[in-house]
């Protein structure tokens, strides 16, 4: 697009194309997106043309079944999606004038930091910053990455994985969230002192599915340990569903411990004194490249210290120094 004027650029272009843009990257064809956009196929065409010309590039290729993004429309897309979230949140900051509250940030957190961190982190900031509402989205690592891009979170929390796709992000490691068995208080388990794996095999036992992260760590923990349950497995995808077992009944389940950590803070749930071997589960939080907000900041610090809470506790782990 060269010599092409920017000024005229910003000047001719509208939200309107930029959503079209978007809709089509996302349905993958012209025709898909008109019906999501509720516009007709000629005015959708029209729309993007209207882009293509005015940014002097091809964003989309046009194949027999549909359309792909050119280089250039991997970058134009990109850019639009962070646009667009940041207009779509102008309604959320009236809403927080009328209402009397000064901002709202976005927290993308992954399950175990969902139950075992944010709970606490959340009091102690609603408790330092009255003014400011905080909005949960859970969800996992590259759904969270995707809305992180585009403007539509603030921060993640969590466990930290390796990206498919090298990025710009920030990552900054935390703590080592390790594996542990857990009972609930009052098991027969507890009476015995300290528990061998052969014991261990006769319990019966409450695990992660298999489709989930946690559940395949799990399952790799359990075979790297030699521990070959005698008993049928009960499997579950909800913490909370877990969480109920344990309590009420005898069974027993390997998690990560910040999974359960209130209940193991408060004395409802114990863990179990077996020695096993995991690697290490690294977590923590990731944010774009450029410098977090004030408020932002402030809930990044109580975190640091809540994590350096649970560390003393020694539920979770300081992660071993680089190198």
């Amino acid at each position: 697009m060269a010599g092409r004027s920017f000024s005229l650029l910003k000047q001719r272009l509208r939200m309107r194309q930029l959503r079209v843009a978007v809709a089509i990257a996302d349905e993958g064809s012209v025709l898909k997106a008109s019906r999501a956009l509720g516009l007709t196929q000629p005015a959708t065409t029209r729309s993007l043309l209207d882009l293509e010309d005015y940014l002097g590039v091809r964003i989309f290729d046009r194949l027999p079944r549909g359309v792909a993004l050119t280089r250039y429309g991997e970058a134009v897309i990109a850019r639009a999606r962070r646009v667009l979230a940041e207009v779509d949140r102008i309604g959320e900051d009236l809403i927080l004038i009328d209402t009397g509250m000064l901002e709202a940030i976005v927290v993308g957190v992954l399950p175990s930091a969902a139950t075992g961190l944010m709970p606490q982190v959340l009091t102690r900031f609603n408790t330092a910053h009255p003014g400011t509402t905080v909005q949960i989205v859970e969800g996992r690592m590259h759904e969270l990455l995707a809305l992180l891009g585009s403007n539509k979170i603030d921060l993640i929390v969590g466990r930290l994985y390796e990206p498919v796709i090298p990025d710009s992000f920030i990552r900054e490691p935390l703590y080592d969230e390790p594996l542990a068995l857990l009972a609930r208080y009052g098991h027969p388990l507890f009476k015995n002192g300290r528990i061998d794996l052969e014991t261990l095999k006769t319990q019966p036992f409450i695990l992660p599915t298999l489709d989930q992260r946690l559940g395949q760590d799990v399952e790799m923990a359990m075979r790297g340990n030699r521990l070959e349950l005698e008993t049928p497995v009960l499997r579950a995808s909800s913490m909370s569903m877990i969480r109920e077992v344990l309590m009420t009944s005898d069974r027993v389940s390997m998690l990560s411990s910040l999974t359960m950590v209130g209940d193991l803070v408060r004395g409802g749930l114990r863990l179990v004194p077996c020695h096993i071997e995991t690697e290490l589960r690294p977590g923590g939080m990731v944010r774009r490249p450029s410098g977090p907000s004030r408020t932002v900041d402030s809930l990044r610090q109580i975190i640091l210290d809540y994590v350096g809470e649970l560390t003393a506790t020694g539920y979770l782990r300081a992660l071993p120094p680089p190198g």
